[in-house]
């Protein structure tokens, strides 16, 4: 067994496609395929089911890949570590984030990291919450910037910030000037609601089924941004960050609190419990604290 043939593997578990495993391999599907063949005789079990174009993972290739991840997870951190103690803030570092979070947060971090650390190459992938938890679990992000509610049992959270969700009106909102906003004030308003699969989406549709009203849906939208311009024209309110604040120009819209819904969001930093973590990465992660350290 080698070590290639591990990653071949992996790279078909994830792309359920020997021709597209091969363009990610940066090798020939044949190559990738005998390769794939004499790792399966030398188990003498079969890793994947042949369905057309399509594979999947046998039972045995199942419990296999989480094998094969392990071993190449300290394969990459004996070598992470050794390089490292020759070098700093160098190298490639791996960051995910929702995009509620980015445009908030990566700016000023991202411009800090650059004066920091000029020759740490970071790559970010801003995408959903869930998506972003299994590239971190599958070692393809180094650290994620999100919510989380304890779903994968091989992450570390680190508490970074807690942030209060504000009801957000059109300045000539009958809302706008009032204090002391509750539910109850808005609860017959129509909501632009970041999408279902958006954490922060999801958290505005368990509060209001927890009190138990109706949620009347006028627009769902994937981004911060579209939500207060929908705002702005008229469609309806919305609930969003604290640090979203910033962003409101040029709409005319106004960020209100609401008495005693503790409506807020725990944002963490993720990384793979035994995954080494780099000096790029916890210099990174030093960069974040201070930038909420400074925002509170």
């Amino acid at each position: 067994m080698e070590m290639h043939q591990l990653r071949y593997f992996l790279a078909i578990s994830e792309e359920r496609n020997f021709t597209r495993a091969a363009e990610k391999s940066f090798v020939s599907q044949p190559s990738l395929s005998a390769q794939i063949s004499k790792l399966e005789n030398e188990l003498g079990n079969r890793l994947f089911n042949r369905l057309g174009r399509r594979v999947e993972l046998t039972s045995v290739g199942k419990q296999f890949e989480k094998r094969a991840r392990s071993i190449l997870m300290e394969a990459d951190n004996a070598v992470r570590e050794i390089r490292e103690s020759a070098v700093d803030f160098k190298g490639n570092l791996r960051i995910g984030v929702t995009p509620t979070v980015a445009p908030f947060l990566l700016p000023p971090v991202l411009k800090t990291c650059c004066e920091r650390f000029p020759e740490l190459r970071i790559r970010v992938d801003e995408n959903l919450r869930r998506v972003l938890l299994e590239n971190l679990v599958n070692g393809n992000l180094d650290v994620v910037i999100s919510s989380y509610s304890g779903c994968f049992s091989q992450v570390d959270a680190e508490p970074i910030i807690q942030e209060k969700l504000n009801l957000v009106v059109p300045r000539g909102h009958v809302l706008a000037n009032r204090e002391d906003i509750s539910i109850e004030d808005f609860k017959d308003e129509p909501l632009i609601v970041l999408g279902e699969s958006s954490a922060l989406g999801a958290k505005v549709m368990e509060f209001f089924e927890r009190n138990d009203f109706e949620l009347k849906t006028a627009a769902y939208c994937s981004q911060v941004s579209t939500a207060v311009a929908l705002v702005h024209s008229g469609l309806g309110l919305a609930i969003l960050p604290e640090m979203a604040r910033e962003s409101i120009l040029p709409c005319d819209v106004v960020f209100k609190s609401m008495k005693s819904l503790k409506m807020s969001r725990l944002l963490f930093a993720l990384t793979h419990e035994r995954r080494y973590l780099t000096s790029g990465a916890r210099g990174f992660l030093d960069v974040v604290r201070d930038f909420v350290d400074g925002k509170g």
